[in-house]
């Protein structure tokens, strides 16, 4: 509910419950209820802006959590005196007091904000003191403890009062949700007076039909908004649980992830692509300074005829004074060279990575993880692009990428070495055909928490039994993390000892 919601609901709850006694507090999603012997209150606080209904179907249960059990110990046995909105829509506060066998009035107040995407709650003593506080970090989230004890509470610096009359229209119309906020002023006065006449605090609400599916509850009529017919207080402050959606899991994290980067890797391959000129406007180009004399240009360009046009146009070249002419075309026949060969790899990498994007999609469609690794992209033998800092260096490796993992392996002992002990990341995954020379095998993992699907474990140990001396159908892999492998004391490169490890039996490809 935006601004004036909230505080017709305030001023409605406030004559309807006023000296009504809280019996309990429990559990909502993202704040609480209030129970007392005429209503069960909802009190919204991890929303923006706040919530503050009546739930006429709650089913009130005896578990108490951790964070509503003492609130339930301390606020139950108190009358509500008032319920008001003090600071805009950002603040509701909640007085209440109890009389003693003694006499004596203990005076309590429940203060329930929403700032910065975070909700609080806290209790108030008859001097302002904090003696109990809990925030909630998101809708679907546990409470838990701020720890404010004896703190004097003062609300947020910058928050804007609601209190009758505003100042101004433009202040009033701020209150106003700008789906609802009339465009001209007589609408806009209109609205104000509607409300300033507001003196039944549960007089009827207003709804607004925006179609047979969906309807608009609003405390005042909506000027040249079609038809509306009343509804009473109850129910347009009628709560409705919000749904809570499910959260995914691990591997649907990591699915998500890798996306993401080969998105990112597909947009940065598209920009370099066409920062890359056509390699024929350089050869072109070259072609123009060849067919001159040679000489020292005095100026940063020159005109001079295109051979490669059939029209014969004229091109204009951009050269350097005081270098030779054909030097100049040389250099612009190199620049032809790289950007051709530059172009052919970008594209390659380009249909490698969105043919992996496409797979990845499929996984997430078809909602099963092992599917992509049923048709792995080819392994390609080129190798692949020095890294920047930071990240791992696969420079010279041969890779394969299966169901979203990369997995990197050696040609000969140095680069096995490589691999394994500068390559490589210590959560990453290692794999070596038992008690024979062979390939290492690493499969590159985001972190120890990564769940590496079956397939993709069984592809791994598959390259490592068939990059290896082995001449047998089937054989057995051990792998293992790279921090439990090390070097052998006194061994070549690429000679190993590891611990840890487990083993896989698999065959080889048909």
């Amino acid at each position: 509910m935006d601004t004036l919601q909230l505080a017709a609901a305030a001023q409605c709850l406030d004559h309807q419950l006023a000296r009504q006694v809280i019996q309990g507090i429990s559990d909502a999603p993202g704040g609480l209820y209030l129970h007392t012997a005429k209503a069960h209150i909802a009190l919204i606080v991890q929303r923006a802006p706040l919530g503050l209904w009546w739930d006429t179907a709650f089913q009130k249960s005896g578990a108490l959590t951790t964070w509503s059990s003492p609130l339930h110990q301390r606020f139950s046995g108190f009358r509500i005196q008032r319920i008001r909105v003090p600071w805009a829509d950002r603040i509701v506060r909640m007085d209440c007091s109890r009389v003693h066998i003694s006499k004596r009035v203990d005076q309590i107040s429940l203060i329930a904000e929403c700032f910065g995407g975070r909700g609080n709650i806290a209790l108030l003593d008859e001097t302002q003191h904090i003696r109990w506080a809990w925030r909630w970090d998101r809708l679907d989230g546990k409470a838990a403890p701020r720890f404010l004890p004896g703190v004097v509470y003062a609300p947020p610096e910058g928050s804007l009062p609601f209190t009758q009359p505003l100042p101004s229209a433009a202040a009033w119309l701020r209150r106003v949700a700008p789906r609802y906020r009339p465009q001209n002023a007589a609408d806009q006065e209109a609205m104000r007076e509607a409300w300033s006449r507001h003196l039944e605090p549960c007089a009827p609400w207003w709804r607004h039909a925006v179609d047979t599916d969906q309807a608009v509850v609003y405390p005042l009529p909506l000027p040249d908004q079609g038809p509306t017919r009343e509804i009473s207080a109850q129910e347009a402050l009628r709560f409705v649980p919000p749904a809570i959606l499910p959260q995914p899991s691990a591997p649907e994290r990591i699915l998500a992830r890798q996306r993401e980067r080969l998105q990112h890797r597909i947009r940065k391959m598209r920009q370099d692509m066409a920062r890359w000129e056509d390699p024929e406007v350089y050869r072109a180009q070259a072609f123009a300074l060849f067919a001159l004399p040679d000489a020292m240009p005095s100026t940063l360009h020159i005109s001079a005829p295109d051979h490669t046009s059939a029209t014969g146009a004229t091109l204009i070249v951009s050269v350097t004074p005081g270098t030779s002419l054909h030097r100049q075309a040389q250099g612009y026949m190199r620049q032809a060279q790289r950007s051709q060969r530059a172009r052919r790899e970008i594209a390659l990498r380009l249909q490698e990575a969105e043919q992996l994007l496409q797979q990845l999609t499929a996984v997430t469609e078809d909602g099963s993880i092992g599917s992509a690794t049923g048709s792995p992209t080819p392994a390609d033998s080129t190798p692949v692009k020095a890294s920047k800092k930071g990240t791992p260096d696969d420079t010279g490796f041969h890779h394969q990428v299966i169901g979203g993992f990369t997995l990197l392996w050696g040609k000969n002992a140095k680069e096995n070495d490589h691999l394994t002990f500068r390559a490589a990341k210590p959560w990453d995954l290692w794999f070596h055909i038992q008690d024979l020379g062979g390939s290492h095998v690493v499969l590159r993992r985001e972190n120890r928490q990564t769940v590496v699907p079956e397939a993709v474990m069984a592809a791994a140990a598959r390259i490592a039994l068939q990059q290896s001396q082995s001449r047998a159908i089937s054989g057995e892999v051990d792998w293992t993390e790279i921090r439990h492998v090390h070097r052998k004391p006194g061994g070549g490169p690429g000679q190993v000892t590891y611990r840890h490890f487990q083993s896989i039996r698999v065959r080889r490809n048909d």
